[in-house]
């Protein structure tokens, strides 16, 4: 109510100020402050805008802000398009209507606000470039909810659709423009080996667009976890139309003058054959899909709420990030902090420890050939050396970074992707944990990983 108030109040200044100059001395017009021309709201009588100053704006925006947050809509509509209603609720009802402003009328326009904000939201389906791999093997793949064309796929699929695409009745300028726009983002769109496609529900366009990214990108981010970062470090989505990495370098020296080379790569993983597809057969891979799918609905679909499948998400964000990396120092900063995120429940005391202990024993087997604590040691060393890189011990350049960061990956690789098939085989995507509750059940897996290595011929422990 209170900001309201200094909302309107800020109008009467910056208007009376003005007309002031306007009647006095038209020149001094320039020399109002800049900053009380920063931020409008609709005239009331609809005949232009009414100066409110940047002060007053960002009230208003906060008060959007505060509007969607305790509302239903969190997570489904933008901040803008409230913005943008409440002012003009407000103009409305309290200068058109000259209602009175108190705490029923204020949460009245918020709420007002709100609702015709919503009326954006809808289900739409987005299609997200992608680099992947070269390959014959499928053209088509899912991961949850995104499923992933190759690029002759996809322009079967989208076929009808650029036919019909324009405005038919339109005229002759606005037909050529429309045929222009498509030829460009067709374009842009065969440079890319592979399209994510995802349906987003119950969006407005900004944030169902935003959602699209981030399941489709957290979708590549789960390739590079099941596939392995080694074999997929050339994947990549969206960015500049690249089909070829083509480029040059000169250096002059005193004994041979000029020289010149040129380089080629390829922009898409080029280690698959032909029948990789199998790779996602059988009753394991079902599993990860399974909980992948789990992870990613939280995206597509604001009305689910998984605390497990977010945290996931994250943590694959970060590993991602690492893979698509250059520097070797930045992928291993990267790739420990996805083991933080996965693992770490709030703790401040111990980090290294708390971090390699639980990350071992998601990754712990008994039948295999690594002990828990070999495990343990391991993932420390990341640590470790995440810290020194971090806390500025250890140069980025040193060549002992280069020679680690590959096992790094391939060590958090392997504690996310057992990560995944462990949640989902004890159904924890479904239920909602607090930190303390995650926390007590990776001690309690600690325990198990630890007895089970004390004892390794004792099947009851």
């Amino acid at each position: 109510m209170t900001d309201i108030e200094f909302v309107f109040a800020e109008c009467v200044r910056i208007q009376n100020a003005i007309s002031d100059a306007v009647k006095n001395k038209p020149a001094s017009l320039k020399d109002l402050p800049k900053e009380d021309m920063w931020g409008d709201l609709p005239g009331p009588d609809g005949r232009g805008p009414l100066m409110c100053g940047r002060a007053a704006n960002q009230r208003l925006w906060r008060l959007a802000e505060q509007a969607v947050k305790y509302s239903g809509a969190l997570g489904t509509i933008e901040i803008e398009p409230v913005h943008k209603a409440l002012g003009k609720i407000l103009v409305q009802r309290f200068l058109t209507e000259g209602r009175d402003i108190d705490e029923q009328q204020a949460e009245r326009a918020l709420s007002s606000a709100v609702k015709e904000a919503k009326r954006a939201r809808m289900d739409r389906t987005h299609y997200v470039s992608c680099r992947l791999m070269y390959s014959k093997g499928p053209t088509s793949f899912a991961i949850g909810p995104v499923t992933f064309h190759a690029r002759e796929r996809f322009n079967e699929l989208m076929a009808s659709h650029f036919e019909s695409y324009g405005r038919q009745d339109g005229e002759d300028w606005q037909k050529e423009h429309d045929a222009q726009l498509l030829a460009n983002a067709r374009h842009y769109y065969d440079g890319f080996t592979w399209v994510g496609e995802v349906k987003i529900l119950n969006c407005d366009g900004g944030t169902s667009l935003e959602r699209a990214r981030m399941a489709v990108t957290g979708a590549v981010n789960l390739v590079h976890i099941l596939f392995g970062s080694f074999h997929t470090r050339r994947m990549d989505i969206g960015g500049p139309r690249l089909e070829t990495d083509r480029r040059a370098h000169m250096s002059l020296d005193e004994k041979f003058g000029l020289y010149v080379s040129c380089s080629w790569d390829s922009t898409s993983a080029v280690s698959f054959q032909d029948d990789w597809g199998t790779f996602l057969e059988g009753e394991d891979m079902a599993v990860l899909l399974r909980a992948a799918n789990k992870a990613l609905e939280t995206v597509v679909n604001p009305a689910i709420k998984r605390t497990l499948g977010s945290r996931l998400l994250d943590s694959a964000a970060w590993f991602g990030d690492a893979v698509r990396e250059a520097s070797p120092a930045a992928q291993i900063i990267k790739a420990v902090t996805a083991l933080e995120r996965l693992v770490m429940t709030s703790e401040h005391d111990d980090i290294k420890k708390t971090v390699s202990q639980r990350s071992a024993a998601i990754r712990y087997e008994p039948t295999g050939t690594k002990t828990f604590e070999e495990l343990e040691s391991e993932l420390a060393e990341a640590y470790v050396m995440r810290s020194r890189l971090a806390h500025g011990s250890l140069s980025p350049f040193d060549p002992e970074v280069a020679a680690f960061a590959p096992a790094c990956l391939q060590r958090i690789e392997q504690v996310i992707c057992w990560g995944l098939g462990l949640f989902e085989s004890h159904g924890l995507f479904d239920r909602e944990l607090t930190n303390r509750q995650l926390a007590e059940g990776f001690d309690g897996l600690i325990s198990l990983a630890q007895k089970r290595d004390a004892a390794p011929g004792d099947a009851s422990a």
